[in-house]
Parts: C-alpha cells; structure tokens; sequence
C-alpha cells in the first residue's frame, strides 16, 4: 500500500520558479531620498467618492471541455499490463496497471489536498491501452473524446503517435513526456519534455560527422519506420547526411502493420541492405520493441551503428535497460541523462532529490525499500552478493505533473486549453528530472522542455556479474544492462 504521507509540493514547484525584476527602480529604497508630499489632514469633502478597495473575484464557471466550476478532469494514458501477462509475457509483479496511474496519481492527491488549482480539483481518471494490440488506441481514443469529457490527456511514454493524432483532431491537449514529431508540436495542443525526433536525429547525424574519419561521399544507413514522428526523423536524418557530405541509404519499415513478427524481419532484412551498399555506418531510428531483429542480424554481420534516440523510450533510463547484449557498445545523441558515466553514480539534483523524496514517501513500503539510480522501472533485482536493487523513482512523471501544476496556476480562474497552452509556454526555465542536464525551456514556438543533447554507450551486466571497486557492474549502477555517459551537454541547437 502507498504512503498516505507526501512530499509537499511546493518543494518541487519552487525549484521552477524564476523571480522576474519588473523594471524601474525600486521606489521603496532606503538610500533615496523621499520625495512624497506631507499627507493631507482636511477631512474628505462631500463629493469625494470611497475608493474600491478589492475587485470583485471572478466567479468560476464550466470554461472548456473538462472543466466545470469545481473540478478539472484529467486523463492518465496508462499501458495496461494485465493484457500482456494475459498472453503469457511475463513482467513483474510489482509492475500493473494500477500501479503505472497511481505514478500520476499521487502527485494529484498532494495537489487536491493543498486545495486544488484556483479554487478545483483535479479529477484524474486512468485510459489504457494494449501494448500488443494497435486497435486499443482507437478505443483509447474513444475513452478520451466521447465517453469522457476530458481536458488533457497525459503520458510518459509509449503512447502511439496513431492516439497522439487522434486525440489532437479532437482538440484534446496532450502532456507527453517522451519524443514527438514536429508537425504534433506545432499544432498549439502540445507539450513535451522531449525535443522533437526530427532534432534528434540531426543531432546524432552531426555529432558523427564532427569526429568521423570516414571519407566523404561515404555510404551510412539510415533506418527507420512509416509512423509519422520516426519517418520525419528518418528524412531528417537523411537531409543531414547529405548536407555533411555522405551518401544516405534510407531504409523504411513498416511499423503500422501490427505484425511483431514481420516487422523484425523487416529490420534484419535492412542489414543486407546496409551490406550490399557497403555503409560505413548505420543510424537507427526504430523504438527497442521492433529491435531485436535488426540487432541481432547487425551483430551477425558486424555493421556499425548508432542509435537515434526518435523513438519511445529510445535511449531513456528505461530505453536503455531492455538493450540486448548485441547491441552493447553502441551509441546514442540522447536527451536522456543517465545514473552513470561508468565509474560513479551521477549525484541527484535538487529537484531530483525532491521527485525521489516524493516517490519513494508514497511507494517504499510496496517496493520494500527505496529507490535505487538506474534500476529498471518496476523491478526489483538482486545481485551474486544478495544486494537488492529497487526500481528508480519516475522522473517523467514527476516532471510533467509538475510542469502541469505550474500552468494550470497561472491560467488563470476559468482556465481553457489555449489559456493553459499559453501559461504552460510563459514559464520559462523549468527543472528537469534525469533530462536535458537538469533544466529546461518552454517558451512561446518551443513547446518542448529539454534544451541540450549528450551521447551515451550502451553497456552491461549480468546476474553474475560482480561489482567492482566503484560498486558498479560493468559501469552500470545494478547488474544488468544501462547506458554510461561518454560526452559533455551541448546544445540541441
């Protein structure tokens, strides 16, 4: 059972926010002199009329979709998991459903217990989706515009950029904590923590091209899928290789035919492809659940690549942990920051500190103990010794609900969902969980958080494996498989 006891949310949201100067000089100064005139002792004169002392306080009304006078609803877009165990693929016991929106929904107690936003509540109300079945969105969908009335719809990662449109059609905002396409961020409807996969691919595309030795005219792979956000990524990347010099060989799978089985022989197929035009090097743009076949034919064949961090969970904390041991020794241009640079563990911020304080004040006592930097989301895992590690805190989540809060502040009494658009773009400086070195921006054409880009190796561990003198395996901060850090932050433009 979770901890009735909560972090306040003040420690978080005042990591976020700036102190603005208003301009002018400061008219109460001690060191000026005082220009004020002697008050006036005559008594008023008839005519003189009371001067209004308060405003009248706007009364609150049903402004928008989801909201009425007293309360503002809320969807968490959750993977129901109990619909994987169900075929027979084992995850663990910790990791459900319920557990996946009480994430979200611990953050919401906190607020609705401090008083609300403005005078309401937040009523959160969990939608799922079948991580195994793509028609689950329609029906998400579904839930989101026509059995419910919801003013935004909230999610960490995972959720399809197929539901991503349809809700966007609808006119529902969308919180996400994971990467988007460019045309869904511009449409005045979003948010995200993450940069755009077009950026992205950029990104790892031009930090290859600043150290690589190979000869220009060079072929390099590019692949990548048919849903919208990873095929602009993919031409994105194609557009910048070409820019750099080099001859791009784009190879396009089809990630929308539902078919898991299909769609990683497509991935192993486009090794042969890379072979036969003999590319000095491969960028892949495709999520870790379509990358085992490509993985494990690239390993086969010996082709160098690179992972483009375009997809969900690419090259996140989480991303990083389900990487396959083929596929160790690559490298990721990522958003993501990591526990280690694999020789110590990367002390919290403050404002980590405070997402961990909070996490672990609600879940300690279901996970048995408290969380642990860069283990796996949902697991606990022990080592030869019989150390036991613990799931890490959720710092997507974290970050979104506190980003969230803040705009709801300030958009005013009766808020809309182009009022929250445009508080959400007005913050300015935004504290980041375990993303973009710790801060952010939103501002207005910039609905995204992350400001800065860095690469990471993809290594790893497993259950024999021993720490080392640092208490870490194989650089990774449990035993099993993680990405270390191997460059500075830079600018995502």
């Amino acid at each position: 059972m979770k901890s009735k006891t909560r972090l306040a949310w003040a420690a978080l949201a005042s990591a976020s926010l700036i102190i603005a100067a208003c301009g002018g000089d400061d008219s109460s100064s001690s060191d000026s002199p005082s220009t004020e005139a002697p008050a006036e002792t005559d008594a008023p004169s008839e005519t003189d009329a009371p001067a209004d002392t308060e405003a009248p306080a706007e009364e609150r009304t049903a402004s928008d979709v989801g909201v009425t006078a007293d309360t503002i609803t809320i969807a968490a877009a959750v993977a129901d998991l109990e619909a994987v165990r169900a075929v027979g693929i084992s995850i663990p016991d910790t990791l459900t459903t319920e557990h996946l929106f009480d994430r979200y929904q611990v953050f919401v107690d906190d607020i609705n217990e401090a008083g609300g936003i403005n005078g309401r509540t937040i009523n959160l109300i969990q939608i799922t989706w079948n991580p195994i079945d793509q028609s689950s969105f329609d029906t998400l969908c579904a839930e989101a515009t026509i059995d419910n009335e919801v003013f935004m719809m909230i999610n960490g990662t995972g959720l399809s950029s197929i539901a991503r449109k349809c809700l966007l059609d609808a006119g529902v905002a969308i919180m996400y904590g994971d990467v988007m396409g460019s045309d869904e961020l511009a449409t005045g409807l979003t948010l995200s923590l993450a940069p755009p996969s077009p950026d992205l691919a950029v990104a790892a595309v031009n930090a290859w091209a600043a150290s690589t030795d190979a000869a220009p005219g060079s072929s390099v792979g590019v692949l990548s899928n048919n849903s919208p956000a990873l095929a602009d990524a993919g031409k994105a990347a194609e557009a910048a290789l070409t820019d750099a010099g080099f001859t791009p060989v784009l190879v396009e799978i089809n990630s929308q035919s539902g078919d898991n089985a299909a769609i990683n022989q497509e991935g192993a197929d486009a090794v042969g492809v890379f072979q036969a035009e003999g590319v000095v090097q491969t960028f892949v743009g495709i999520p870790f659940t379509e990358f085992t076949g490509f993985s494990t034919a690239a390993a086969a064949a010996g082709l160098p690549y690179s992972i483009m961090d375009t997809s969900s969970s690419g090259c996140s904390a989480f991303g990083a942990t389900q990487v396959k041991p083929e596929a160790y020794g690559s490298e990721c241009v990522t958003y993501s920051d990591h526990a280690t640079d694999g020789t110590s563990l990367r002390e919290d911020t403050e404002f980590e500190a405070a997402c961990r304080a909070n996490f672990d004040e609600n879940f300690e006592a279901y996970y048995g103990g408290k969380s642990m930097p860069g283990v796996p989301a949902g697991r606990i895992i022990e080592d030869v010794n019989g150390k036991v590690f613990i799931s890490d805190y959720v710092y997507m989540e974290c970050s979104l609900m506190n980003i969230m809060k803040l705009a709801l502040e300030a958009a005013g009494v009766n808020p809309t969902r182009a009022s929250f658009m445009e508080a959400a773009l007005g913050l300015g400086e935004v504290p980041l969980a375990n993303i973009g070195g710790g801060t952010g921006t939103l501002e207005p054409g910039k609905p995204y958080a992350a400001n800065a880009v860095h690469t990471v190796r993809m290594v790893g561990a497993d259950a024999t494996t021993a720490p080392d003198a640092n208490g870490l395996y194989n650089g990774c901060s449990y035993p099993g498989a993680c990405a270390i850090v191997v460059s500075d932050w830079s600018p995502i433009r």
